[in-house]
């Protein structure tokens, strides 16, 4: 999908471009917190792809035909209705409410008319924990990054053994020779970033976090409700 605003300047902006797998091109950005919104969307197993700038819709307001283009168009994959997403620090809301709302009135209005829905995300709901740990995840994720299939078959089938443990725990019944290990723990990561290995990703990710074997892929925060 085309942009339908170029990216400007702003107190915040970047102009930063975003390399996104999903998308399969560089995605342009206007401030620190769409880089980590869109850091979420990669890693998100429920989202296929997302457009930044995608479309502008005309609104009345005092008097006067505006105009306003949200942020992002994000595509889901298990049947969730796409989102027009803006991302908005928490400061600008508050600066900028009595311009904002009628904007983001319309944007609701527009979605609601295509059945999507509108959503308004901050720092609140965008840079936690989940995002640490799918800024981490992110580097093992990538589908061409090489995965030795012996090391894949062994986790799996060790986790198939036990109820829960820990990276350095399922490490040590791999192999007792450190350098393996060391081979070992990017396969781990990966199958954890995959969903196959299931890990609380709300949590500080650490060698001690907890791991056991699932059956389904986790959701991303941008697929609940605010």
């Amino acid at each position: 999908m085309l942009r339908a605003r170029n990216i400007g300047r702003s107190h915040r902006s970047l102009r930063a471009l975003h390399p996104s797998v999903k998308n399969g091109a560089l995605v342009q950005l206007e401030s620190a917190l769409e880089r980590d919104f869109c850091c979420l969307l990669e890693f998100g197993p429920d989202i296929g792809g997302y457009d930044e700038q995608p479309v502008t819709i005309e609104y009345e307001s005092e008097g006067c035909t505006r105009r306003y283009t949200p942020d992002f168009l994000v595509r889901y994959v298990d049947g969730h209705p796409n989102v027009l997403a803006e991302v908005k620090y928490r400061a600008d809301l508050r600066a900028n409410w009595a311009v904002l709302k009628p904007k983001f009135r319309a944007a609701k209005r527009y979605a609601a008319d295509r059945g999507w829905e509108f959503r308004l995300y901050t720092e609140a709901e965008i840079q936690t924990h989940y995002l640490r740990s799918a800024k981490f995840l992110l580097r093992f994720k990538n589908p061409f990054t090489p995965v030795r299939p012996e090391y894949r078959q062994l986790l799996l089938e060790i986790m198939a053994q036990i109820d829960s443990s820990t990276p350095t725990e399922v490490l040590l019944i791999a192999f007792q020779d450190p350098a393996r290990q060391a081979e070992l723990l990017p396969v781990l990561w990966h199958l954890v970033s995959q969903g196959i290995i299931g890990c609380n990703l709300y949590q500080p990710l650490t060698m001690q976090s907890q791991l056991w074997s699932v059956n389904w892929p986790f959701t991303s925060p941008t697929n609940e409700q605010n």
